[in-house]
């Protein structure tokens, strides 16, 4: 039963910075989670856990996982959209909260990125190398 409450929770993470680093000279990743939640009467939860302590644990969490500890909360929102259908959404209301978390990754994440990076370049390299193989090349002119 809880899982049916849970709400919806999407997540990513910024790896590439062009070569860039952190202000200590490290580089950094960010995670941006959201959560989309269902409120009644505008103010009691329904579905999700939209709190920004809430969404706060449930990122940091995924950062410790990874095996990095220094983080830094970057920005934060919750949009309640009670004025979005009245009278509609007085009675079920639509909450997304976001949060962004820029944090160092561990050097097993790191050891990943690279390796993803290393995998694409691989791929559009063969793909390039596929693209000129079909190329017809113009006849010699006299």
């Amino acid at each position: 039963m809880p899982s049916l409450l849970a709400g919806c929770a999407f997540h990513s993470t910024a790896t590439h910075w062009n070569g860039r680093v952190g202000a200590d000279g490290r580089p950094i990743y960010v995670k941006a989670t959201t959560n989309v939640g269902l409120n009644v009467f505008v103010l009691l939860p329904l579905l999700g856990n939209t709190t920004i302590d809430a969404m706060l644990d449930e990122t940091s969490s995924e950062i410790a996982e990874s095996g990095s500890d220094r983080l830094r909360v970057v920005q934060t929102a919750s949009e309640n959209y009670w004025y979005g259908l009245p009278p509609i959404t007085w009675l079920l209301t639509p909450v997304v909260t976001d949060v962004s978390v820029e944090y160092e990754p561990s050097a097993a994440e790191q050891a990943e990125a690279a390796a993803a990076d290393q995998r694409l370049a691989e791929r559009a390299a063969a793909r390039t190398d596929e693209e000129k193989a079909r190329v017809i090349p113009e006849p010699r002119r006299r």
